[in-house]
This record gives C-alpha cells, structure tokens and sequence, in this order.
C-alpha cells in the first residue's frame, strides 16, 4: 500500500529560509551566502533562489520583514489604550529603542548594512511612508494643543524620527550599548523640545 506524499507548503518554506537567513545575518555581522542560508533552513540552494531569486532578493525579504515587525509593533501602531497623547508617542519612542536594541537583526540593518544597495532602497521606502505616518500623527497633537502648531508637521516630523533613528544607530555601534530607559528618555527630551510641547508640571 503506498503512502499518501506529503506537499511542501511554500508559504512555510518561504518563512523558514527568511528565518534561517536573519539568523545569519545576525550572528554573521551581516555576512552570507545563499549556499548557507539553504543548509540553516535545510532545504536545498535551488529552492532558495526559486523563492527569492538571488541573494539580493533574500537580504530584501530579510529587511522588509524586520520593518514590518518594528512598524506594526511600534511605529504604526496604535496604542488605543492611551488618551493622553504625549504619554503615548514617550511609550512608543520607549518601545521603539527597546525593539531596535532587542532584535537580533537591529543591529545588523540599522548600521552594518545601511549602506548596502538592498537595505538603503527598502530603508527609503519605509522612510517616507514613516514621515506620512508621523506627520499625521503630529498633525493630530497639534489639533489637540498639546503640539506646538508653529511648524509644518511634515518636517517635525522628518526631525524627531531622523534624530531617534541616528541616536539609536549610534547607541547599537557601542561595544556596550548603554541602558535603554536612559537612552529613551534622553531622546524623548530632545524630541519634547523640538516639538515645542508644554510642560504639565
């Protein structure tokens, strides 16, 4: 009697070289080869480039999946929980730091291969929908008064993600990266200033 064959699920498939290729870029300061990846994830190299073409094409699918993940559990998201707003962009910019310095990929994307042609594009296209994201949001505090309305919030907003984005990348680059709340709330006041919010107290 013969056994029913068992099909090989692409979208699994797919998950599991993309898995196996943030592993190594990770643990290999941004180093890999196709060849690698196939035998981390165990399927064969042909398999790897029938899913994603050429090497170019994995470390592509590597970076959009970490912007998804640190967009959809940060940057995007919407934190319904919180009425006060500036309680809540001072949480995000806190959860923001600590996704970055927690990911094992943070490092790696944000200052290792910033300049490699794949990341820089992926990174720029996530730019600007960020800044849409943020000047909305901005846009919003302003509304409310609680955000100074003397600025155009496309550009604060362009400022405060652009200063975050540099300090955490500089903060990753240490040999000892120093403690993360510090770093939020040192960040957080630049942010505050740049903003022209009122203090409550």
């Amino acid at each position: 009697m013969s056994h029913p064959v068992r099909k090989r699920d692409p979208r699994a498939t797919r998950q599991r070289i993309l898995a196996a290729a943030g592993r190594l870029l990770s643990e290999g300061e941004g180093a890999f080869e196709m060849s690698w990846v196939a035998r981390e994830a165990g399927v064969s190299q042909g398999l790897a480039y029938h899913h994603f073409g050429s090497k170019e094409g994995l470390l592509s699918a590597v970076v959009d999946d970490f912007y998804d993940r640190v967009e959809d559990a940060v940057l995007l998201a919407r934190f319904e929980e919180y009425d006060d707003w500036e309680a809540r962009e001072r949480d995000r910019v806190r959860r923001y730091i600590d996704f970055l310095l927690g990911d094992p990929l943070g490092l790696t994307i944000i200052t290792r291969l910033a300049s490699t042609p794949a990341v820089a594009a992926a990174a720029e296209q996530r730019w600007d929908k960020l800044i849409t994201a943020g000047s909305r949001n901005i846009a919003e505090g302003q509304a409310r008064g609680v955000v100074s309305a003397r600025q155009d919030s496309d550009l604060l907003a362009a400022m405060a993600l652009g200063a975050t984005r540099a300090a955490v990348g500089r903060e990753l680059a240490k040999c000892s990266p120093g403690d993360p709340a510090r770093l939020s709330e040192d960040i957080w006041a630049f942010i505050r200033d740049g903003l022209g919010l009122e203090d409550t107290a």
